[in-house]
């Protein structure tokens, strides 16, 4: 019987070793790159993504060439680290690409979060 337990390690631990020359043989599945937008679109933070997204809605074709800018200078090392909303906005309005984004100012009332103009105005009511 032990001899038995041993024929089958022995047979598995062969079986383990034929499957890891099959993988090593097969070619790598091929990577899929990340398009530049979402090379971009990993490094933003604050509010990044809505400024990129207004930029795509108001200037599509003159976003995409920045955007293929900025992707290349994040894989070159050019550009490291992390952008904010505000530094990408910067960015299109220096490039001459100015658009508005719909901001609002909340503050908190009784534990939830109200909208400043509202508060004023129950404020002026009162």
């Amino acid at each position: 019987m032990d001899e038995d337990a041993e024929l089958r390690l022995l047979e598995q631990r062969k079986m383990a070793q034929m499957r890891k020359r099959m993988m090593a043989s097969q070619p790598a599945p091929p990577k899929q790159e990340k398009t530049p937008r979402e090379l971009l679109e990993a490094v933003l933070v604050d509010r990044g993504d809505e400024v990129l997204d207004a930029a795509y809605s108001f200037f599509p074709e003159q976003t995409g060439r920045i955007v293929g800018e900025l992707a290349g200078m994040l894989k070159s090392g050019k550009l490291t680290g992390r952008i904010s909303g505000g530094e990408l906005l910067t960015v299109f309005r220096q490039l001459g690409l100015r658009f508005s984004l719909k901001t609002s100012i909340k503050v908190q009332e009784r534990g939830r979060f109200v909208e400043l103009s509202e508060k004023l105005k129950h404020r002026d009511e009162e």
